[in-house]
This record gives C-alpha cells, structure tokens and sequence, in this order.
C-alpha cells in the first residue's frame, strides 16, 4: 500500500481551450505550448514522491492516450467526470481514498509547488482532516485530505478569491480540523508569468 495519492488535475493542452486568460496577451497557441511546459515541470517536480506516493493524473479535455507524452511521469491515470471542480475534486477523492492512505490534489497553475511542500502536506494529514495551500489570489495550489470527508467540496465557490476562504469555512461548520502550508501564486495571467519568470531567473 503507498503512504498516499497525489492527484494532478490536469487538462490537454489544446489551443484556445486551455490558460485563457493568458491567451488574452499571448494568443491561444503560445499560450497552449506554454501550458504543455507547465504540465511536464509540475509532473517532473513531483517524481521525488514517488514510489512511496503514487502520482495520478486526473485528467480532462482529451483521452489518456493523448497524454501518451507524460505516461513516465505518472502511476495512473484517472479521467474526470462531468461537473464542476468540487463534484470532480469529489470523485477523485472518494475513489483515491479507497487505498486507506490519505490524498493530496495539486494542478498546474503554481510552479513554486515543489516535492517538499507535498511532503508536508502529508505530514500535516497525520494530524489535521485537511490541509490547504493558499495561493495569492484567494484560492488554493494544494488541498489534501486525511480520510474520505462526506460534503468536504460542497459549498465552494471555485475560480474565486472566495475559494479559500468557503472551503475553511465549510471545514470549520463540519468540525474538519485542518492547517496551512505556504501561501504562493498561480500562474493565471501574463504579468503572472512574467512575475515568476523574475523570482525564478528564466527568460519568458
């Protein structure tokens, strides 16, 4: 049994499809080729986990086959079902919860996400019901849960600065305990990006 389940979210890097804010500056290929990057960095930042915990790709917008590129970099692939994120976020946890271990769910949006931080997700599952990673923008980069938590996702309000502040507040009126780790931006826009490429040295 592995000591738990990373779940990447993940969507096919298909022009105009994906990263569309991003899109608004850079056009829907550039902004595409830019997201398939993405996808391989967080993905090859996350091997250090690995064997002990098992990376699954939760993906969307395109079979598994069509993620044949990044087949080495993951355990399994899960394909997500219709809904919104927190009916997708539930079914995804429900299933990786049936292994025993705790789960932790990530995306491709905070490429400051590193294999430490998740590792301290997981830690802080030994004593807390849930953890979260706050992004910048009032939303999360990491949400991660020690058992299954029945309505855990309900009552969010996804892609908002309200995300995180309703999901604590959906933990606090179901007595979840849960802890934090290190707030970090997403990537959602240009001026996102090229705040990142400054921190990291790299070259838009």
């Amino acid at each position: 049994m592995t000591a738990g389940t990373v779940l990447v979210f993940l969507k096919y890097p298909e022009p105009g499809r994906v990263k569309t804010r991003l899109a608004v500056t850079v056009g829907d290929d550039r902004a595409a080729e830019l997201y398939r990057d993405w996808l391989t960095q967080v993905l090859t930042t996350l091997q250090p986990l690995r064997p002990d915990i098992a990376i699954v790709g939760a993906i969307d917008g395109a079979p598994a086959e069509q993620f044949a590129d990044w087949r080495p970099l993951v355990d399994r692939w899960w394909q997500q079902p219709a809904g919104d994120l927190g009916t997708r976020l539930d079914a995804a946890f429900r299933e990786a919860h049936e292994t025993g271990a705790p789960v932790v769910a990530v995306g491709t949006d905070c490429l400051e996400l590193d294999a430490h931080l998740v590792r301290d997700a997981f830690a802080i599952l030994t004593s807390h019901d849930a953890v979260f990673g706050p992004a910048t923008d009032g939303g999360y980069y990491l949400v991660g849960s020690s058992r299954y938590l029945d309505g855990f996702f309900d009552g969010v309000r996804w892609s908002s600065p309200e995300t995180l502040s309703d999901h604590t507040r959906r933990c606090e009126n179901r007595g979840f305990s849960h802890d934090f780790l290190t707030t970090l931006p997403d990537i959602d826009t240009w001026d996102d990006w090229l705040a990142y490429c400054r921190r990291a040295g790299r070259i838009p």
